[in-house]
Parts: C-alpha cells; sequence; structure tokens
C-alpha cells in the first residue's frame, strides 16, 4: 500500500506528456520552428487551465441534473430543459477545443497551414470514429 501511496504522483510510463508529444508533433510534421513551439506551449497551458475550469464547472451542474429531474418528476418539459442545457455544456466544451485547434493553425505560417489542415484532420478522424465506421467498433487500449 504505502509503494502506491509513494508513486501516486510518478507518471506510469515512461511517455513524454501531452504539449512535449504535440510540440514534436507540431516541429517534426508541420515545420514549426523554436518560436511556433513556444507560442504553442502558451496556449496548450492557457487551454489546459481553460478546460480545468469549464470541467469543474460542469461537474457541478452535472451534479444538480438529476435533482432537477426529481424535482420535476421526470416530466418530459423537465427532461428536456436538463438535456438541453447538456447539449449547450457539449458545445461549450467543443467551442473550446475548436477555438484552441484555430488558435493554433493561427500560429502556423501560410506555407505549413496544408499541413497543418490535412494532418489534424486524419488525427481527429482517427480519434473521433462514426457509429458507423469500422474503426468505431474496434476497442482501444487503454
Amino acid at each position: 500500500m504505502s509503494f502506491l501511496l509513494m508513486n501516486k504522483n510518478k507518471p506510469h510510463s515512461k511517455r513524454p506528456d501531452r504539449v512535449t508529444m504535440i510540440s514534436g508533433f507540431l516541429k517534426n510534421e508541420i515545420g514549426f520552428d523554436s518560436a511556433q513551439v513556444a507560442q504553442y506551449v502558451s496556449l496548450s497551458n492557457s487551454h489546459k487551465e481553460n478546460m480545468k475550469k469549464l470541467f469543474d464547472s460542469l461537474r457541478s451542474s452535472k451534479d444538480k441534473q438529476f435533482t432537477r429531474l426529481a424535482a420535476g418528476n421526470f416530466s418530459d418539459s423537465t427532461m428536456d430543459a436538463v438535456a438541453s442545457q447538456s447539449a449547450t455544456n457539449q458545445k461549450m466544451v467543443e467551442m473550446l477545443m475548436f477555438n484552441h485547434l484555430k488558435n493554433i493553425r493561427n500560429i502556423c505560417k501560410p506555407n505549413q497551414l496544408a499541413a497543418f489542415d490535412s494532418l489534424f484532420a486524419r488525427i481527429l478522424n482517427k480519434k473521433m470514429p462514426t457509429s458507423s465506421s469500422p474503426d468505431s467498433r474496434k476497442k482501444t487500449p487503454k
């Protein structure tokens, strides 16, 4: 037990953190220079903080949803209102992510834009398979 507690804050693998991995990708695949990488790191840190605040807020509102449903006797109108709020919350998450990608794209020099657009489209498609695609039925290792 003490071994687990002592190693609590240590990474589980020697894999680099997300910012380091993406910085390397931007440098090697898109051609970012050191100034662009530094801009990306700054953007990423800010984005991470913004996402943390948003998810903390959403966690709080998620906790209140069941209470609201119960108070409304699970009426259709209450369920619709809670579902609408959930959709609005999801839209906020998506917009924050899209704006982050846009901000990274804005760091690109004109000759890097085509590579950025092409590579990020492929990466996003790999991470977000549709329910009808063959990839959606594959289990991803955790």
